[in-house]
């Protein structure tokens, strides 16, 4: 067996799993123009509200926002950015956390893994773009940065966290300041700083404040530099975010030490969400029974192949085979190395089940594609992918998503 099909019967992408075909997309009715994928990493759905954001609030009026967009589970970057550009969920794309191991490969991923067979299991947009003759251009995002079916955007960032959202801005725009020719159409562009200030000092902090107001006006010199470059009004930006955040505290903090006997596993996840892969020979139904006896009402212990349907999370060999799923604002750890982590313990997380109202994401359209002055209800992560390829009048990959958020956003 090679190499390729042992990722796809890990990654759970076999022929044999039914996905949305996706084959009669609506197209957008209007403009030509380039289309511009924001992500702000970490952007809880209601600091729209909360904070000083006036680039993103006459974004929102000026085109279609949801009230929240749902992530996929666990509700982590690596994952979740992975489904916005891909329209497959984490167990069917591969990328089922921001570390995991996987058992087939006998590795492990980390968030730097750019090998090729780490990411085979999704075709993220831009390259269903090139693929159809559209030039594409990533200024950072997880997965950006590998080769996929002998493939790479046209242009690309390698990862740099420390250039601030402004420098990252003024390197988009000068791919769009290129010779038409050689212009790219899809663009992707990622911030980081709202998620690192709202895990260093948690979501409601003066500093996420900050942080927040830091990236729209980074959106307004976005903005500014479309109108000097002649493109504002035939540019179609989509501005998303992969997760909310939640408050934590190291007195929410569940061990695994006191749920089981730990020399009988390896702990694969933790934090927000949890799991363990038992060792060769360990019962694995005997000690869940045995874990779920010991464990408080906060944490939720499954079977991977029982956990819940809408979390979509059991089809992959690289999902743990015990999976733990906290309350909001609660974790699980180890007590190896604890007094280190605790010291550092992040005041603000991510990684609950979706459905907790603080794991909402944002999600606005706007530009001449899209309908003005538009809030829809709720919509899953999955469909945004769709709405990508709807507007560049691209035939999308096979994925889990389908055509309602495009048919609710487009223009007629």
């Amino acid at each position: 067996m090679n190499l390729r099909s042992l990722v796809l019967i890990a990654t759970g992408t076999m022929a044999a799993l039914c996905f949305s075909a996706c084959t009669t997309l609506p197209k957008a009715s209007a403009g030509n123009g380039p289309l511009i994928l924001i992500s702000i990493d970490g952007f809880r759905w209601d600091y729209l509200q909360k904070y000083d954001v006036p680039t993103l609030r006459q974004l929102a009026a000026a085109g279609t926002h949801t009230r929240r967009l749902i992530p996929s589970f666990p509700s982590r970057t690596f994952p979740n950015h992975y489904t916005l550009v891909t329209g497959l969920r984490p167990e069917h794309h591969g990328i089922v956390n921001n570390y995991f191991h996987d058992p087939a490969l006998k590795a492990d991923f980390a968030k730097s893994n750019n090998e090729t067979y780490w990411w085979s299991g999704g075709e993220p947009v831009w390259i269903t773009a090139e693929k159809q003759g559209v030039r594409s251009a990533c200024y950072f995002w997880p997965g950006s940065e590998v080769e996929l079916q002998g493939r790479h955007p046209s242009f690309s960032k390698p990862y740099d966290k420390k250039l601030r959202p402004a420098q990252r801005v003024d390197g988009l725009l000068e791919w769009l300041a290129l010779p038409e020719a050689e212009r790219p159409h899809l663009f992707v562009l990622y911030f980081d700083t709202v998620d690192v200030a709202s895990h260093t000092y948690g979501p409601e902090s003066p500093e996420t404040a900050a942080a927040v107001h830091e990236v729209d006006s980074a959106l307004a010199r976005l903005l500014d530099g479309l109108v000097k470059l002649g493109r504002r009004d035939t540019t179609n930006l989509v501005v998303v975010s992969d997760h909310g955040m939640s408050e934590t505290s190291p007195d929410r903090v569940v061990f695994f030490d006191d749920l089981m006997d730990m020399s009988l596993v390896t702990v694969e996840a933790n934090g927000p969400h949890g799991g363990v892969r038992p060792k060769p020979g360990v019962d694995t139904a005997a000690l869940v029974a045995s874990i779920r006896a010991k464990a408080p009402p906060q944490v939720h212990v499954y079977l991977r192949e029982e956990v819940p349907e809408q979390l979509h999370y059991r089809a992959s060999n690289r999902i743990p085979p015990i999976v733990f799923v906290p309350d909001d604002h609660w974790c699980i750890e180890q007590k190896t190395g604890w007094p280190l982590l605790q010291a550092r313990f992040d005041r603000g997380n991510h990684g609950w089940d979706p459905a907790t109202p603080n794991m909402g994401a944002l999600f606005i359209a706007s530009g001449p594609a899209f309908r003005r002055g538009v809030k829809l209800p709720d919509v899953d992560n999955i469909h945004v992918y769709n709405l990508v390829c709807s507007v560049l009048g691209l035939t999308p990959a096979p994925n889990d998503g389908d055509n309602r958020l495009a048919r609710a956003a487009l223009a007629r």
